[in-house]
């Protein structure tokens, strides 16, 4: 049975307030937004959101504008697009857009924060192994400067307690770069304390958001991150090409990229190849012209995560997951899933031998989900219903239990 308003207010991670109950969201409404959901039943957003028709009319218009204006387009409306896009994602987590910078993956930004530290022979970068491996990966190409990488491990494959980062942390250590929600498994991790232990030895902390933002509400300034990026691929329904770093404001003059370009010029159109001087603002972490395409869909994306408002989406994610675990377990499906409501975010892990041939037959049904390794994976999103749910599990029931 789906939850109750007052159980999610006692079991949500984010406090839910008088107001989100009284104002719920018109579902049908913001589901006819997309006009897959016609054709298919939908439970692979950990992957890619889907395409609104919203973002779909925004990209129209960007390129109305570059039919009709050429370079012009740039100068008026393609600037303020983007500084409207820094605003929509500072609203969504309490930044200010000073505190945005617009970057093109998770990489880049990764290696841009990096390349401001300066790092020395013996220092120590942490990650944890149910990270997105990008960082890992980032991480370990430093070690030809003598650069030491701890990935944390797993106990159990769906989480890493606060207290195992805490004692990988130390006097060495950089920067701790780690998920909000972990991509295997949906389990959404006590960040606040992490970047406590990181702080506490003088380290940076990085959090991959990119599976939490708009699923999950956060608060930058109450959890201690000093630099937090997501992008419109997955949950903000921006499609691929855009991500969106915060950099807490204090510590932006401390960090001057060494991966940089001329987006990151304080005088950018002033084309002097003589100096650089940075940006006083986030935009300093940006190279080169970003996708205006991705501008334009992921703006609008975020401006429909931002209306129906973070803590609605949760409450509504919530119960389908609520529902997709029990009736999977009623089923006698083997989860990977953390062990109660409040730590868990949409994507639920169904552990099968060989998931990839049950996906395939799903979406000949027109049942889109996908897998990893040993695993199918399935993420509700506010746009999902109860039936999708139910024939999800009936056609997964059928397909494997023959």
């Amino acid at each position: 049975m789906p939850l109750t308003a007052c159980a999610l207010r006692i079991q949500l991670p984010h406090t839910l307030n008088e107001d989100t109950f009284m104002t719920t969201p018109d579902w049908d409404s913001a589901r006819a937004q997309f006009p897959t959901l016609q054709k298919k039943i939908y439970l692979n957003s950990c992957s890619l959101g889907l395409l609104s028709r919203r973002s779909r009319d925004a990209l129209n218009k960007y390129m109305d504008l570059w039919e009709e204006k050429g370079a012009a387009a740039w100068y008026v409306e393609w600037f303020a697009e983007m500084e409207d896009l820094r605003e929509q994602f500072a609203r969504l987590i309490n930044a200010s857009a000073d505190e945005i910078a617009i970057m093109p993956s998770i990489s880049a930004s990764l290696a841009a924060i990096s390349s401001s530290i300066d790092l020395q022979e013996g220092d120590q970068l942490v990650t944890g192994e149910l990270d997105f491996p990008t960082v890992a990966h980032g991480f370990h190409a430093k070690a030809r400067s003598g650069v030491e990488t701890t990935v944390v491990r797993s106990d159990d494959r769906v989480m890493i307690s606060p207290e195992q980062f805490e004692q990988a942390i130390s006097e060495r250590t950089r920067l701790v770069a780690t998920s909000r929600v972990y991509f295997t498994s949906g389990y959404i991790q006590d960040i606040s304390t992490i970047c406590d232990a990181a702080h506490n030895a003088g380290a940076i902390t990085f959090v991959d958001d990119y599976q939490a933002t708009g699923q999950v509400p956060i608060d930058v300034q109450e959890v201690g991150a000093d630099v937090l990026v997501s992008g419109g691929l997955k949950w903000l329904l921006g499609g691929p090409g855009i991500t969106y770093m915060y950099v807490r404001r204090d510590l932006i003059p401390e960090l001057e990229p060494s991966i940089t370009g001329w987006f990151g010029h304080r005088d950018q159109f002033a084309f002097n190849p003589h100096e650089m001087v940075y940006k006083d603002s986030a935009g300093r972490f940006e190279t080169g012209t970003p996708s205006v395409s991705a501008m334009y869909t992921g703006a609008e994306g975020l401006r429909i995560v931002n209306e129906l408002g973070a803590d609605a989406i949760r409450q509504r994610t919530s119960e389908l997951t609520s529902r997709l675990v029990s009736s999977l377990r009623e089923r006698g499906f083997d989860l990977r899933v953390p062990p109660d409501d409040e730590h868990h975010a949409s994507i639920t892990m169904i552990e099968l031998d060989n998931p990839g041939p049950v996906v395939d037959r799903l979406a000949e049904r027109d049942i889109i989900v996908d897998f990893r390794p040993g695993a199918l994976r399935a993420s509700p999103y506010f746009y999902n219903t109860q039936e999708d749910i139910d024939i999800f599990v009936d056609a997964l029931t059928e397909l494997t239990r023959k």
